[in-house]
């Protein structure tokens, strides 16, 4: 997770499919992001062929992986590509302010941007459009944030279920809308276990403590992440909490979130932290860029500032618990650090080599469901979305 404290306005960026450079770009996406950048060394697919044969029918297929590792998108990207298909993506707007030339290849190998903070009709509108019209399948990933924890998903956001009752209430009667359900995992090679002592000796330094590499990993995860809670308690609540860490995760993600809602008209849709993170986002950013009204320098810096009380609420809110010493697994484990390095230092480390599982679930027949009446026209978003979440978290146990 990525820290968004910017005042850009936004630009949509439309796909540009530009034939000659998908084979560069793939090159490219093999080489450097799954290779070098990723440490991907193998990805296992299973049920594309279904996949594929939907696609090859001409059908409108929505695939919904859940979204647990920067890789996500270049593995997808590479597994389609392997059965003979080519798939559009949307993403989220800040990988295209990165710079020109990013943004340029971006939307010449079918991406094009979302807001994930507000309304951004032109993105739905081309989602609809590219599944209405299109021969390739689309790829959304429904939980809009990454969050390090491979077998535990986050809710859902129902942009998804309502692009795709949209579109299967206006294709002929030829043409079928399926949603597919994708699950990534994401397994390390053995070797990371002897990357883990500097590394989190690197992140002790960080915080200002003297590594202790004695220390089982275990107790120095729990013992780092203990002593990050309690930095941030300092920070925006002046004192450091006691007892129970998920519950001292959930009031600090509270308190931030009520601190800034005090400040703007809350969503009432809004009800999940992430629903309410991004209504604070919108309404903050919407502030800042203010054409008619330009705010002060003071009060320019008190919206960056609920920025940042916004972000580290969602962070709070990304920490499970007990979600490795439910299974203090090998990949727990890892999946932990790298989620301690990205928050300290910026960005995961990946040292050693990994695999990729990748399955495409049974696809969910949307068009059927609505002829059959299983799922309303209006309002079937929710039930979809609910489908959608269960048939994800099967797939990631």
């Amino acid at each position: 997770m990525r820290r968004l404290r910017n005042d850009l306005p936004y630009t949509f960026r439309p796909p540009q499919m530009r034939a000659w450079l998908r084979p560069l770009g793939l090159a490219v996406n093999r080489a450097v992001h799954l290779s070098r950048k990723y440490k991907i060394g193998k990805i296992e697919g299973l049920g594309f062929e279904r996949v594929r044969e939907l696609n090859e029918a001409g059908h409108a297929v929505l695939l919904a992986p859940n979204h647990s590792d920067h890789s996500d998108p270049h593995v997808v990207m590479e597994l389609v590509a392997r059965h003979g298909m080519r798939a559009m993506f949307m993403a989220a707007r800040e990988l295209f302010e990165v710079n020109p030339v990013a943004s340029w290849a971006l939307q010449g190998m079918g991406v094009f941007s979302v807001d994930r903070d507000g309304p951004d009709l032109s993105a739905i509108k081309t989602a609809i459009i590219l599944l209405e019209t299109g021969a390739d399948p689309l790829v959304i990933f429904p939980e809009g944030e990454i969050y390090h924890h491979h077998r535990r998903l986050d809710p859902l956001n129902e942009g998804v279920a309502s692009i795709l009752l949209k579109v299967a209430s206006r294709l002929p009667a030829r043409k079928r809308a399926f949603l597919v359900p994708v699950g990534l995992r994401f397994f390390h090679d053995p070797a990371v276990e002897a990357t883990f002592r500097d590394r989190l000796s690197r992140l002790e330094d960080r915080i200002g403590w003297t590594p202790k590499p004695l220390l089982p990993v275990d107790d120095r995860i729990l013992r780092l992440g203990a002593g990050i809670l309690a930095l941030k308690e300092t920070e925006y609540l002046g004192y450091a909490g006691t007892g129970n860490v998920h519950e001292r995760l959930a009031y600090l993600c509270e308190t931030l979130l009520a601190v800034v809602e005090d400040r703007y008209p809350r969503d009432a849709k809004a009800v999940t932290p992430p629903e309410r993170v991004r209504a604070l986002r919108y309404r903050i950013r919407r502030r800042l860029l203010d054409a008619e009204k330009l705010p002060s320098a003071g009060e320019k810096e008190l919206l960056l500032d609920d920025l940042d009380r916004v972000f580290t609420a969602l962070q709070a809110h990304s920490y499970i618990g007990d979600y490795l010493l439910e299974d203090p697994s090998l990949d727990r484990r890892a999946e932990t650090i790298m989620k301690l390095e990205e928050d300290l230092l910026g960005f995961p480390i990946y040292p050693v080599n990994r695999t990729a599982r990748v399955i495409a679930g049974e696809p969910i027949p949307v068009s059927e469901m609505l002829a059959k009446g299983t799922l309303p026209a209006k309002g079937g978003a929710i039930s979809l979305t609910e489908l959608l979440e269960s048939r994800l978290s099967e797939l990631l146990k």
